[in-house]
């Protein structure tokens, strides 16, 4: 695994939590692979663990001599690594499974995707949001980025089996203040903002859907209170069509959705272009998709720091095509990966996110698992604690039944893992 790939490993200066409760002595964990990320995996190795933290990772002879006392438990002949990060999901759309077909474009698509979700109950929604969370929890991810613009908001931090960071979503072409925006959130999510709740940051929907004010407004509040902000960027070429002239079919949509965008004077370049010009991109901003985007603007990218998630599947199915997941990487951009929702997704498998990127984008597996944790937990701001098997952090691991990285993610998509924690 290259430096060029596996990037930047040092924390961004975010906030870190507190440790969980004391709950055993320490125990050694013996496997034929152990996957730390961070560095090339392990053959017949262990992790030792103690209260819920790791304290040692390294070749079992080796960590059997030096942790003489600890009883042993063997997982055998499957790979042991940390739980997947799930950077871009939105549960508040589970309900939509199976009800928004395939579209050839981004506007189709949302219209689809509206006149479905008009159909749903409250108790419809708060139903497939945990039975998503379940399955979640059931194909190994631990950490999810969730965005939330649901009268059903909860901003909880964990339901018990994941850890659930939320961001509350903003729209508004005309809306050109964040006081403005956040008075049309529904009451919980008022409240979490208001309340400091450190698990809950904000999301701009879109340089498209999203006044330049209010993007530079949202971007400052998270930024005073070191939180990640999220955007959809680069998604389509629509939206780039839309963003370079103020035309096309997401003008049409947005008309019809009462955003008058016929008053917004639209920025004449692309996406990362544009958040660019507006100070949007650093190392606390996370932007989802980066399909469309040109040379110029990978570079842009990288020298902010900026983090992005990719979500190739929900690409596909809109008809968006793929990110330049390969120029990306090569040019140090810190890349994870999300499923994003079941309204442009047949399921929230990570590891079929992963299988289209080593099958159709040529990356290598051990890249696209590092992708899937720690670049997913750097993105969402908790790579002190998760997203690869190292001293002192979290123990929240999954077993695999595979004993090499190329199987590794074939096993993952059959479910064919168990918890450890």
């Amino acid at each position: 695994m290259s430096t060029r790939d596996i990037n930047l490993y040092a924390p961004r200066g975010r906030v870190s939590e507190s440790l969980p409760q004391p709950d055993s002595r320490p125990v050694l964990h013996r496997a034929q692979l152990v996957v730390p990320i961070t560095q090339p995996a392990i053959e017949d190795g262990a992790v030792v663990v103690a209260d819920g933290v790791i304290l040692d990772v390294g070749p079992f002879q080796q960590l059997r001599r030096q942790w003489l006392e600890a009883p042993a438990r063997d997982h055998g002949e499957a790979a042991l690594l940390p739980a997947l990060v799930n950077g871009h999901a939105h549960l508040d759309l589970s309900g939509l499974a199976g009800q928004v077909q395939a579209k050839d474009g981004m506007a189709e698509w949302i219209r689809s995707l509206l006149t479905a979700r008009e159909r749903l109950s409250q108790i419809q929604r708060e139903q497939a949001r945990l039975q998503a969370l379940a399955s979640l929890h059931a194909f190994g991810t631990g950490i999810v980025g969730d965005i939330d613009s649901s009268a059903t908001f909860t901003g909880e931090d964990s339901d018990g089996t994941l850890v659930v960071r939320t961001f509350v979503e903003l729209f508004g072409l005309q809306i050109e203040s964040l006081e403005a925006a956040v008075d049309g959130l529904p009451h919980p999510a008022r409240r979490a903002l208001a309340n400091g709740q450190k698990n809950v940051s904000l999301a701009v929907h879109a340089p498209y859907t999203t006044s330049a004010s209010l993007l530079r407004e949202a971007k400052d509040w998270t930024s005073e209170r070191a939180k990640v902000v999220s955007v959809h960027a680069a998604e389509s070429e629509e939206e780039i069509l839309f963003l370079r002239t103020g035309k096309g079919p997401l003008r049409d949509l947005l008309e019809e959705g009462g955003m008058e965008p016929g008053r917004w004077q639209p920025p004449g370049c692309g996406a990362v272009t544009y958040l660019d010009r507006l100070g949007f991109l650093d190392s606390l901003s996370l932007c989802v998709h980066v399909v469309q985007v040109s040379e110029e603007e990978i570079q842009l990218l990288q020298r902010s720091r900026a983090g992005v998630c990719l979500c190739p599947r929900s690409n596909l199915f809109i008809g968006n095509g793929l990110p330049p997941v390969r120029q990306l990487l090569d040019a140090g951009v810190p890349c994870a990966i999300g499923t994003d929702s079941l309204a442009s997704n047949a399921d929230l498998n990570l590891f079929k996110e992963m299988t289209v990127l080593v099958d159709q984008c040529s990356i290598g597996p051990d890249v696209v698992l590092a992708m899937a944790t720690f670049h997913g937990a750097r993105n969402l701001g908790l790579t002190s604690h998760y997203g690869s098997l190292e001293k002192s952090k979290r123990w929240l691991a999954i077993r695999v039944a595979a004993t090499d990285i190329e199987s590794v993610i074939a096993a993952g998509c059959q479910g064919a893992l168990e918890w450890l924690i």
